[in-house]
């Protein structure tokens, strides 16, 4: 059950109010993280500066995506090294983690350098004869490399009480995975709505249909287009009619009178030769292809 309280006129997850008095490391380190990332979805690795973290700094670290579920320590705190009571730098992160829980943080792991996502684990160690049981708080913060992309991670580590002779390995209590967000700026809309109009201006058929509305067709249109169709008349010739024996065609022309080139001249065209090439007139044949107009 979430618990909350008012605090000036305003709600406050109780929580987050005990997690800021207990570690007080983690909240100036979370802090200090959202004000370099100022709006944005994450700042980069390079913006992290360890003035900005100032007495906390024992408590941080800095990870390194290596593989799917695996970050290395590149960085620590002596907070850090005190814990396993060795130097961590270069060490998997499930160090400091017991056995059982191991396979959850590799699988939070993956999930926060792929969504990302902001990560924050409540700690227990493992008790023995020697060693008490201790409360921890741990945060896991995104960070872009020099290429731009997700491989870097700004950590803290805060134990709720004294150290004893570690080493000391944590199993999970409680998981908190919270997808990175960020409202698009106008700038932003202004580009993505760029993109998509000029990835509709490629779309094959777009400059063929852009505009067209076929059921506004003008009556001059549909006139002229119905005047380019005609009718050939195949029937054989008559004498009676005035017509020579000998049959001939006649082409459709277009909207100016200038004939429309049939198949033979275009292959002549291709074949190089001067003139089209004609049939012997004994060889035709009686009838003839004649052009009616359209009623």
């Amino acid at each position: 059950m979430k618990i909350e309280y008012l605090k000036d006129g305003n709600v406050v997850a109780l929580d987050s109010a005990r997690r800021t008095l207990k570690f007080p490391a983690i909240a100036q380190i979370e802090a200090y993280w959202h004000g370099v990332r100022n709006g944005r979805l994450m700042p980069a690795r390079s913006d992290i500066n360890p003035r900005g973290i100032g007495d906390q700094l024992p408590h941080a670290f800095v990870l390194e995506r290596i593989a799917p579920g695996h970050a290395r320590i590149r960085l620590a705190g002596q907070q850090i090294n005190e814990i396993l009571s060795m130097e961590v730098r270069g060490m998997p992160l499930t160090a400091l983690f017991a056995p059982a829980a191991r396979a959850e943080i590799q699988e939070t792991l993956e999930r926060a350098f792929d969504m990302p996502a902001e990560v924050n684990l409540t700690l227990k160690n493992e008790s023995g004869l020697f060693q008490k049981s201790l409360s921890a708080q741990m945060i896991l913060l995104p960070l872009k490399d020099h290429k731009g992309l997700v491989t870097r991670m700004l950590g803290a580590l805060q134990v709720d009480g004294d150290l004893t002779r570690g080493p000391h390995r944590f199993t999970i209590q409680t998981l908190d995975v919270r997808p990175l967000m960020v409202d698009p700026t106008p700038a932003q809309i202004a580009h993505d709505a760029a993109r998509r109009q000029k990835r509709e201006m490629t779309r094959p058929g777009y400059w063929d249909m852009r505009g067209a509305d076929r059921s506004k067709t003008s009556e001059a249109d549909k006139e002229a287009s119905r005047s380019s169709v005609t009718r050939v008349d195949i029937r054989p010739a008559r004498a009676s009619e005035g017509k020579t024996s000998e049959g001939h065609i006649m082409r459709p022309s277009g909207h100016g009178g200038v004939p429309v080139p049939g198949l033979a001249e275009l292959a002549a065209s291709f074949d190089g030769a001067r003139k089209p090439p004609h049939a012997d007139a004994q060889m035709r044949p009686g009838g003839h292809l004649r052009l009616v107009p359209q009623d």
